[in-house]
């Protein structure tokens, strides 16, 4: 009979959790210095535009820097965490130019898969986590194999396959957790009435690095489906 700790989605999550403890410190360094300048413009132009009543316009304009940025740390965390895998040394200079390399085949992977992910969700939700799942390697294969978009999607669809609910099971568990303890950490703010701009941009700081175990687990279902497409393929026939 097998017990809990052998479902393979509790596996992947105490991998995860386990690669987290070990390299905080470097996954907190780069992301600190990957996204903190930008938080800081975010907050700055949010907090103004609510200050002073801009226009509609500028008050969205954080979250189109965010949609705009994040893809080149997202690119640098990748890179950062197939150099930890591997045991190669590695440097925030480094890995924010792999990002920024990547910069647009990611935009446009995110935003081909968005809006696939988005029509899914809405034909009844579990299509559009369908989608998620089986698009969700193609950032890897962007930064790790350097493929373009569309062929990153195709074989992101590819690999996925046999490993789809496991990604699903698992994303939805790590992100409830995640997101109970953003909402635990709002709560403290509220409580303490720490609303002062500093502690609203470290806590989103801490947030970022705590949702970096989201790409930590999709960056093991990514050697894993890899690695289990790469024996289909030289399997004969």
């Amino acid at each position: 009979m097998r017990s809990v700790a052998d479902n393979p989605i509790i596996l992947r999550l105490g991998e995860t959790f386990t690669f987290f403890r070990a390299y905080l410190r470097d996954i907190a360094s780069f992301l600190l210095y990957a996204t903190f300048p930008v938080i800081i413009i975010e907050n700055f132009l949010s907090y103004y535009a609510a200050l002073y009543d801009l226009s509609p316009e500028i008050k969205t304009l954080p979250i189109l820097i965010h949609f705009m940025y994040q893809p080149i740390y997202t690119g640098g965390l990748i890179f950062l965490i197939s150099r930890l895998v591997s045991g190669e040394s590695w440097s925030v200079k480094e890995s924010l130019l792999v990002g920024l390399g990547c910069w647009l085949n990611l935009l446009v992977v995110n935003v081909i898969s968005s809006v696939m992910i988005i029509l899914g969700l809405l034909a009844f939700i579990l299509p559009g986590l369908v989608i998620f799942a089986r698009l969700s390697m193609a950032e890897f294969s962007v930064v790790l194999e350097r493929l373009s978009p569309i062929d990153a999607l195709i074989q992101s669809n590819r690999i996925t396959k046999q490993f789809t609910w496991q990604i699903i099971g698992s994303i939805l568990l790590l992100s409830a957790l995640l997101i109970g303890v953003k909402l635990l950490i709002n709560i403290i703010i509220a409580t303490f009435s720490l609303k002062h701009l500093f502690v609203f941009m470290v806590s989103e700081l801490i947030i970022i690095i705590l949702w970096s175990n989201i790409t930590i687990l999709l960056f093991r279902y990514y050697g894993l489906a890899t690695e289990a497409s790469q024996q289909d393929d030289i399997r004969p026939a």
